[in-house]
């Protein structure tokens, strides 16, 4: 009787022994593939944050930091200041408008943060006209200002992003974006309006303190044309954007008072 156990247990080990070696070199595998696993998505971790991080920066373009004090931003275009005074106006701006195509424009320091430059007018609103203003451009390429008239294509972008600050005592500040033709106008010296200037605009006013704060403006939510555009003169902001020689900050409806804007950091998004 003991032999025939002997004999059992001698067939039996050898296959609980393979049994055990099978199952354990099946865990063994399992485990590798876990760990496999675990450091394939470790390595990528890095790579899909950077994917997420992209996203989530966006499409932006830079169009002036002010860091130099250059007369014109980075896409090539100029910045020029503009007043009233050639519609009958009286309100005067600093630094002064461009007069027999000579650009007076000149920056200020320090810029946001205490760097650099910024984009600084001020003046005060004339009292003789019912349109009394003044303000800033800025054209969005080399070719955009007169006599090229020639926009460049933005519908791209979400919107337009900058740092402004100053003091505004009445009025209202303007962020505006103009749509332009091909042919200047003569009687100006700047491209012809194909909206009799009732341009998509954004009222920018409560956002101007003594201290640097970020504006950014969504083109198709926070900009419109004015109520007194005539039906002839109404344009999708689409066809705007297509074909954008520059934008602008306008001060008006002044009627006498002062201000003092600071703008830097612009780009679009």
């Amino acid at each position: 009787m003991e032999d025939k156990l002997k004999k059992v247990k001698e067939i039996e080990l050898p296959k609980n022994k393979e049994f055990l070696k099978s199952i354990i070199m099946a865990q063994t595998a399992k485990n590798a593939a876990k760990t496999a696993r675990l450091s394939f998505n470790m390595k990528f971790i890095p790579v899909f944050a950077a994917v997420i991080a992209i996203a989530a920066v966006g499409l932006y373009m830079k169009v002036d930091y002010n860091n130099s004090n250059s007369q014109r931003n980075e896409l090539g275009g100029i910045w020029c200041t503009y007043d009233d005074r050639a519609t009958g106006g009286t309100s005067s701006v600093w630094p002064p408008a461009s007069t027999s195509c000579e650009n007076l424009f000149v920056k200020s320091a320090p810029g946001y943060g205490g760097r650099g430059y910024a984009v600084r007018i001020t003046g005060t609103a004339g009292t003789s006209t019912g349109s009394d203003y003044i303000g800033v451009n800025t054209f969005l390429s080399e070719y955009s200002s007169c006599p090229h008239c020639n926009g460049i294509d933005i519908r791209k972008f979400h919107g337009i992003e900058f740092k402004i600050k100053g003091s505004v005592t009445a009025g209202k500040v303007m962020f505006i974006i103009p749509h332009e033709g091909k042919a200047a106008d003569k009687n100006l010296n700047t491209c012809g309006s194909l909206t009799d200037y009732a341009d998509y605009e954004s009222d920018i006013t409560k956002t101007i303190t003594a201290d640097w704060k970020t504006v950014r403006l969504d083109f198709k939510k926070d900009f419109k044309q004015p109520v007194w555009a005539k039906k002839e003169n109404l344009v999708s902001i689409d066809e705007v954007l297509a074909d954008a020689n520059l934008i602008k900050w306008q001060y008006k409806e002044g009627r006498g008072r002062q201000v003092d804007i600071w703008i830097d950091d612009l780009q679009l998004f």
